[in-house]
Order: structure tokens, then C-alpha cells, then sequence
């Protein structure tokens, strides 16, 4: 990685690594209050996303603050001290033609403008004032609690959300709300202006954000441009330092959870948990790389539950976190054939570390599509930039960068360590979700769906 001192403006830059070479190239900066900045030029249309993103989010709330973040997330698009009230903004936001929009992930907050290439510097300007000056009116935020609130409404009336929730506590215990964007229900409608402020002193500081700004723009336009209307922005101690993440406590048994829904197939849905980035980077990579080996549509994972007939539906994969990622099984079976479809799971389960379970051909593959993907949704900058603030966030920008590189370098040891550690022999919580009279009929209980009273 190149390393440039600009005296002008005290900025570090630094150059997209040659690993990064086939992503949109990118050149990462950052100002002395400790905001980076990513900048990515295309010039194709004549548009510019600007994002801040923020490492905010549920991994950051205790019980208290469940749904906050949230909450905050709606509130950014109100009134600040230039724009007083939400009208004002929205009469800015139509001013200078801009498409906006935010979301609240388990471990970032983000907020994008798109806006004709013209109206960059104003729309700097705009994200600037939005992210630095909230006024926070209590009026206002009784509006955005009743539209979160709604939100939350049309979350709830899913048949499977009750059920969701249940699963989250079983597999992250006391601190299961660590990993619920939406929140409960109780903070929301408690939310004050002092929360709000909380939050914002606490995590919406320069040296704790990033800012893209991306399409039809110019290096040398953005260099000027960021310090003048970021500059003034105050950075605040290191919020993880104080306030550390909690340490999510292991499994210590399998546990199980059932709950009946209004559904013609069945579903299991199987956790372990799996690598937290920061302190297992390897495994991550690993983890990638062998559930896109057996969601192969030509691997026998996928054909003996799924092509068969057997299962409706079957999926395998690892969500990267920070504060530790989940490893997923799905799999969706009518009630009928639900215990021969999780009797062939595991078997499957027992191959997975044995040498002739995948082909040097299915590696490669595997690789290459987790690679092909990257780089297709790519493409589309504005999602592009949503992707890269939720690896910045999860994993910092080396990760992500290193990534493609990291990933070809994987091997059949590498896979077999990551199982091994993660998978094989692990506990497990295993949910159940079946229509009440399937059960019955059936006969199903989520205790005879297990490796142990299955695999013979």
C-alpha cells in the first residue's frame, strides 16, 4: 500500500492494494479529526453517491437502547441546525434532485445521498450539516417512534417473526439483543432527546465514521472539498475502549426451539456459532469458501436434499461479523418427509471433513463464483457503497481489500480447521417452525431432528 503525506490539508492517502485491482478502484484518505474518507471516480453517468456510514447498530445497545440506533437512523433525515425543520430538509433534498435513503445493520449505520454531479459540493455540504448538527426536536422524534413503531407492526404480522426471535435468544443468551437492528418495542416508545444525544456524542464522532463519496467526481474536487465542511467536526474518544462490545458467552449444550406456524412445509433452522473477524480472519475466508462448495448446484449436498426431492429448500452459509458470525443450516421439508430430509443433513454433516467430500474442481469453482459475485455487484456503485461501509464496519478496509486475494489463497486444511473448530462435534441450537397438527400427526419434536438421534 502507497503511502502520500498532503501538507495542504494533513491527509493521509492511502491506495487501493493491488489485491483490490479488479473491484472499482479507490483511493482512502483521512483527516486529522480521523474520518476516513473513501473517494471511488466513474464517470460513466454524470450522478455521485455521497455515505457516511457510522460503527453504530445493535452490537452497540444494551436492553435500554435496543432499537435506537434504529430510531436514530430515521431521525437523521429530520430537522438540523441549518434545516429547521423536517419540511427544510426535504425541500433541500428536492433542491438538489437527491435520492436518499439509510439503513441500521447489526453493526453499522449508514446514510446515502445520490444527487446530480453539479450539486456535490451542496450535497457535502448537506450530508455534513445532517450528520454533525441534529436538533433532535421531541416532536419530531414522536413522529419517526410511530413510524418505527409501524415498522416494527409490519415485522411482527410475519408468521415467522415470533419464531426469529426466539432462535436469536437461544443463540446468543443475555446478550441476544446484541443482534436485533429492529430493537423492542419498550425502548422505542421511551426514546428521548437525551438518548438520542447519547448516541450521537458516543458513536456519531469523525474518528468512529467513514465517508464515501463515489461516480462522476474528481480526486483532486474531493480532496478540497471534505475538509471544508468536515473539518469542523469534532472527534471524541474511541468508543470501544470505554465501552467494549460484550463478550457473547459459547454454547454450552444443544438447544431447542420449536414454535407452530400457518405453513404447508416445514423448516428447521440450525446455529452454531461461528469466527469473529479480529480474532479468526482465516476461518472467515475458510467459512465462505465451503458453503459456496456444497450450495453447488452440482454437489452432492444440494442434490441429495434438494434435487432428490427430498427437501424443499436447503441453504448452508456464514453471516462475517465482528461480534461473532453465525454458521446456518436451513433446511424447508414438508412435515411428512422432514425427518428423512434431516436424517440425509446429516449424514451430509458427516462427510463434510472427509477427503473425497468435494472435488480440487469444486474448490476452484467455489472461488471463483464468490469471486465472480463480488465483482458483478460491483457494478451497481450506489450498492457498491453500501457493501463496502458494512465490510469497513464488520471488518475494516484491509479486510476488504485483501479479501479476493485472502480467498484464493484457501485450501482443504484450511476448510477442515474452520469445521473442526466451528461445526463438527460443536453445539448447536436447532428451531423447528411446523404447522401444530403436522407436529401432532407426525409426531416431530425438535429433540428426534438431531445429529445424535439421527445419524446411526
Amino acid at each position: 500500500m502507497l503511502l502520500k503525506l498532503f501538507l495542504a490539508f494533513s491527509i493521509i492517502i492511502l491506495c487501493g492494494s493491488a489485491a483490490n485491482a479488479q473491484l472499482p478502484p479507490w483511493t482512502r484518505f483521512k483527516l486529522d479529526n480521523g474520518l476516513e474518507v473513501l473517494v471511488i471516480e466513474n464517470h460513466l453517468t454524470p450522478i455521485v453517491t455521497i455515505e457516511v456510514a457510522v460503527k453504530n447498530g445493535s452490537f452497540t445497545e444494551s436492553p435500554e437502547f435496543n432499537g435506537l440506533s434504529h430510531l436514530y437512523e430515521h431521525m437523521f433525515f429530520t430537522a438540523n441546525e441549518r434545516d429547521t425543520s423536517e419540511d427544510d430538509f426535504l425541500e433541500r433534498v428536492d433542491k438538489l434532485g437527491i435520492v436518499y435513503n439509510g439503513e441500521t445493520h447489526e453493526e453499522n449505520v449508514q446514510y446515502y445521498f445520490t444527487l446530480p454531479k453539479q450539486n456535490i459540493e451542496p450535497g457535502i455540504d448537506f450530508m455534513a450539516e445532517a450528520i454533525m448538527h441534529p436538533l433532535f426536536k421531541q416532536r419530531e422524534i414522536d413522529q419517526q417512534i410511530t413510524v418505527v413503531l409501524g415498522e416494527f407492526d409490519r415485522n411482527e404480522a410475519n408468521p415467522y417473526f415470533a419464531f426469529n426471535r426466539t432462535l436469536s435468544k437461544a443463540i446468543w443468551g443475555k446478550d441476544w439483543v446484541r443482534k436485533e437492528p429492529l430493537g423492542q418495542r419498550d425502548p422505542i416508545k421511551k426514546a428521548t432527546r437525551e438518548k438520542m444525544l447519547q448516541i450521537k456524542e458516543k458513536y456519531y464522532i469523525p474518528n468512529n465514521s467513514l465517508l464515501i463519496i463515489a461516480g462522476d467526481c474528481s480526486l483532486a474536487d474531493v480532496k478540497k472539498l471534505v475538509p471544508k465542511y468536515f473539518n469542523s467536526w469534532k472527534p471524541g474518544p474511541d468508543p470501544f475502549i470505554k465501552d467494549p462490545s460484550p463478550v457473547i458467552e459459547p454454547l454450552k449444550e444443544n438447544t431447542f426451539v420449536t414454535d407452530f406456524v400457518s405453513a404447508p412445509t416445514a423448516a428447521v433452522l440450525i446455529r452454531w456459532h461461528g469466527p469473529s473477524i479480529g480474532l479468526d480472519d482465516k476461518a472467515t475466508y475458510a467459512a465462505d469458501v465451503f458453503s459456496e462448495i456444497i450450495r453447488q448446484n452440482e454437489h452432492q449436498f444440494t442434490k441429495v436434499l434438494q434435487e432428490s426431492g427430498i427437501a424443499t429448500s436447503v441453504n448452508f452459509w456464514y453471516y462475517t461479523q465482528r461480534l461473532v458470525g453465525p454458521i446456518q443450516a436451513d433446511i424447508g421439508a414438508s412435515p411428512a418427509k422432514l425427518t428423512e430430509a434431516m436424517s440425509m443433513f446429516w449424514k451430509q454433516y458427516d462427510k463434510f471433513t472427509s477427503s473425497g467430500y468435494y472435488s480440487d474442481e469444486e474448490l476452484e469453482t467455489s472461488k471463483a463464483q464468490l469471486r465472480n459475485r463480488i465483482l458483478y455487484d460491483s457494478e451497481g456503485l450506489s450498492d457498491f457503497c453500501k457493501s463496502t461501509a458494512f465490510w469497513w464496519a464488520s471488518t475494516g478496509l484491509d479486510y476488504y481489500e485483501g479479501y479476493l486475494g485472502n480467498l484464493a489463497k484457501i485450501n482443504r486444511k484450511d476448510i477442515n480447521n474452520y469445521l473442526q473448530k466451528y461445526v463438527i462435534g460443536k453445539p448447536y441450537v436447532l428451531a423447528l417452525a411446523i404447522g401444530s397438527a403436522d407436529a401432532i400427526n407426525s409426531k416431530i419434536d425438535p429433540r428426534r431432528l438431531t445429529h445424535e438421534a439421527l445419524a446411526k
